[in-house]
């Protein structure tokens, strides 16, 4: 019986566990997901900030300044207290989801299928 030298089978790729498979599937949209919390937050942040800020300098414009122990400065200070709190509690799970799915992507990245080598040119998908 004879053995061609070329015809050595294959070794077939190892098929991916149930649970690695489905922890790739849904990395990429908590990444994106994340990467929106993430941005969303910031900006709430800064949105929130700048109107401390803005807050702050119209109050001290009379005079007063918004580190007095009045109440009136005391409520300034906190009146964004709720959205500070809710900003960063965004960006923090935003964070939190962009780390964990980059993670569960990189231990996953061998599961990609590797490219077969079969690239087409201009002229070919031209129909030239």
């Amino acid at each position: 019986m004879e053995t061609t030298p070329g015809a050595e089978p294959v070794p077939a790729r190892k098929e991916p566990a149930g649970g690695a498979r489905r922890l790739r599937l849904y990395a990429r949209p908590v990444l994106i997901g994340g990467i929106v919390l993430a941005v969303v937050g910031a900006v709430l942040l800064l949105v929130v900030t700048g109107l401390d800020a803005f807050n702050a300098t119209v109050y001290s414009v009379g005079g007063k300044s918004i580190s007095d122990a009045t109440a009136e400065a005391q409520s300034l200070r906190d009146q964004f207290q709720g959205a500070r709190a809710i900003g960063l509690a965004v960006l923090i799970v935003g964070a939190v989801a962009i780390v964990g799915s980059a993670i569960a992507l990189y231990a996953t990245r061998s599961l990609v299928a590797e490219d077969d080598g079969d690239d087409l040119g201009y002229d070919e998908l031209a129909g030239e």
